[in-house]
């Protein structure tokens, strides 16, 4: 089964100062080293030559690719290496039948898998365009012969500018994608839903009750924040002592992120998340705790200024964090809470965004000013993210009353004591 490994890029030049003892490799001068490359092998070790340059080309381009996103089409560039060692087919293979080649086979099995359950719908969607993009890579910088390997033909796709009047664009799809017809309504950042109001209750309810402090603070801070999980797992100490009060809102912090904070954002955006000041006193209450002074005992001197630490002092990764979302979810289907089944991280931003956008209209004179106000409160890269929250809640109705707690809360209004940790659970779980 093919692998795919990390490696470590030291970019190298021929030296050949001294030709007496023959040409030899050396480190380029200024040269970037690039940590963590995704590399894929097959099962018999051999490099998978293609792959591995596109992953580094797709590095070092002047637009600078993020690493996640290349190890994501990686990944799904590994499904494919283990389907072509296992039906022992060369990714070259393209006769003169579309049947008998080898995307053509692989997307039946995509749509198979799809069918019976095995991956979801999106994940079919996704590796297939994955796979379709790094053949025209190929094609293009030569790794495989120029030769006609599908049908391409003509789509149009529907978009909203800055200003959201809907405008709509010719763009080229191969045959060989597979759609994603899936309807639930309007949806919002990466597809998903926002949760009502009564499931964000029943939420912190529950993390509160099962006394997971970490957890349940991060869920605050995404659902009174909009903060990506990226950002929650690598908020620091100086992010807390660092923030100011907004001057135009009363009970309003804001709390620098992005480049230069060492706290991360998607894109390297750069701006101030909006914390409500009763929040960063929970969190301020918290960093000092036993229960989180004895995690940052364990820490590395790199992870001890993160605010959130495993039990072990390690920082919460990516892999880690969506483990913990995994584990969660197990546990509030075995509370018999159904409504979470298909919960994500990520809605506790979708959330948010639904809530902010909806009290910005009802307040700033214009929905243009409305929808600048909740781009820079969730560090959108563009309005054409935040014109989605306009039109889902343009096309889905509220039908419930939106509590006014939530709203107490983020202008600091509230005394609510079930929505904030008691000082005991500090001393109880320390």
């Amino acid at each position: 089964m093919a692998v795919l490994e990390r490696v470590c890029i030291t970019p190298m030049m021929l030296d050949y100062s001294n030709r007496a003892q023959g040409v030899s490799w050396v480190p380029r001068e200024n040269g970037r080293v690039i940590f963590k490359v995704p590399h894929i092998f097959f099962n018999n070790g051999e490099p998978w030559l293609a792959a591995n340059a596109y992953a580094l080309g797709k590095l070092g381009t002047v637009s600078g690719n993020d690493i996640k996103t290349v190890t994501s089409n990686m990944s799904h560039l590994k499904a494919y290496a283990c389907w072509l060692e296992d039906h022992n087919m060369d990714w070259r293979h393209f006769p003169k039948k579309k049947k008998d080649r080898c995307l053509f086979r692989y997307r039946g099995f995509l749509v198979k898998q799809r069918n019976a359950g095995c991956i979801s719908p999106s994940t079919a969607t996704s590796r297939m365009a994955a796979i379709v993009y790094f053949y025209r890579w190929a094609q293009v910088y030569g790794w495989i012969e120029r030769q006609p390997m599908w049908d391409d033909r003509p789509k149009t796709v529907q978009f909203y500018n800055a200003v959201g009047f809907s405008r709509t664009m010719s763009v080229v799809s191969s045959e060989l994608s597979i759609p994603n017809r899936k309807r639930d309504g309007a949806n919002l950042e990466n597809g998903l839903l926002p949760l009502s109001d009564e499931n964000r209750k029943v939420l912190l309810r529950f993390l509160h009750e099962q006394g997971k402090v970490e957890l349940y603070l991060m869920t605050m801070i995404g659902f009174f924040t909009g903060a990506r999980s990226e950002t929650i797992r690598t908020l620091r100490l100086s992010s807390l002592e660092n923030a100011t009060d907004d001057p135009v809102t009363p009970g309003i912090k804001r709390v620098s992120v992005g480049p230069g904070t060492q706290v991360m954002t998607k894109f390297d955006v750069r701006g101030s998340l909006l914390f409500p000041s009763l929040l960063v006193q929970e969190l301020e209450r918290y960093a000092y705790s036993a229960r989180r002074l004895t995690r940052q005992a364990r820490a590395s001197e790199d992870d001890r200024t993160l605010l959130f630490l495993s039990e072990r002092g390690n920082a919460y990764s990516e892999t880690s964090f969506t483990k913990l979302i995994s584990y969660l979810r197990e546990k509030l289907m075995n509370a018999g809470l159904a409504q979470f089944q298909t919960f994500k991280f990520h809605q506790t931003r979708a959330t948010f965004g639904t809530q902010l956008m909806r009290l910005a209209i009802d307040v700033l004179p214009s929905q243009i000013d409305a929808i600048v106000f909740v781009r820079d409160a969730m560090l959108h890269k563009d309005e054409a993210t935040t014109w989605k929250y306009v039109k889902f809640i343009e096309k889905e109705p509220i039908k419930e009353a939106l509590s006014d707690e939530f709203f107490n809360l983020y202008t600091g209004q509230s005394g609510d004591a079930h929505m904030l940790i008691d000082q005991v659970i500090y001393n109880d779980l320390a």
